[in-house]
């Protein structure tokens, strides 16, 4: 049981450290919104959000053909 808390209080470290790094990281890039590298990254997250919350709107009708 103490095992399996020291791996729960690990894992709510490591998300902690990920939000605080994620966090930072966006910092930067808002400070720097003239940088051309900071602007192709921020449309890149941007275009990756739209794909994962796209539906699947169809499949291939002609599969294994």
């Amino acid at each position: 049981m103490k095992e399996a808390r020291k791996e729960y209080k690990n894992g709510q470290n490591a998300k902690r450290v990920i939000a605080s790094a994620k966090e930072k990281k966006q910092k930067e890039c808002a400070n720097d919104l003239n940088d051309s590298e900071c602007q192709n990254e921020i449309f890149r997250m941007a275009k990756q959000m739209v794909k994962e919350k796209q539906d699947i709107t169809g499949l291939k009708e002609h599969q294994g053909k």
